[in-house]
């Protein structure tokens, strides 16, 4: 099936000392395509998404945006709480792979927009844990999903990180599905 939806990303920065101030969630879109391997109560449903990782913070007109494009893979093990009937509720969780297609940072300041290329800055593989829950709705001939998950990075993704500083990937997702 085809599946996209809508994300909200923010790093979880550790560092030893302060950020000078706080991100908050940048928004953005995930679409992709997925397979499920029915086994009745429980299913297994690899996945293929674009999605984009990152953050951003505002203060007044000026900006700066961290905008991390990935192809992710989620390996989820999913239990279909009712496997039965038109409308199917299900848990999931699971693990994922990413790699890292494009990293930029844009700088808005005084009105004056700048791109730079962060690639070199960030390791070019991601891997994190994966879990969710939402209904499928059967109907003839194929099925619709919704769903909300959540995404947890488990890897520093800053290429040359000082002592005791990391970036770790975080996102929130909303999900709808067609499956046929």
């Amino acid at each position: 099936g085809v599946k996209g939806g809508y994300s909200l990303s923010k790093f979880a920065l550790v560092s030893s000392e302060p950020p000078p101030f706080t991100f908050d969630y940048l928004p953005s879109f995930v679409a992709g395509l997925y397979f499920d391997i029915n086994l009745g109560i429980i299913s297994i449903q690899p996945e293929v998404l674009y999605t984009r990782m990152g953050a951003k913070y505002e203060d007044g007109e000026d900006s700066l945006q961290y905008r991390f494009e990935y192809v992710q893979a989620p390996v989820l093990l999913k239990i279909n709480i009712i496997p039965a009937g038109p409308v199917r509720p299900f848990i999931y969780g699971g693990g994922y792979g990413s790699y890292l297609l494009k990293a930029t940072g844009i700088m808005v300041a005084g009105g004056v927009r700048t791109e730079t290329d962060l690639a070199d800055t960030i390791v070019k593989y991601d891997y994190g844990v994966v879990g969710g829950a939402g209904l499928t709705f059967k109907l003839p001939g194929i099925s619709l999903s919704v769903e909300g998950r959540y995404n947890l990075g488990l890897m520093n993704i800053e290429k040359d990180p000082a002592a005791g500083e990391s970036v770790k990937n975080r996102s929130i997702m909303a999900l709808v599905g067609i499956g046929f």
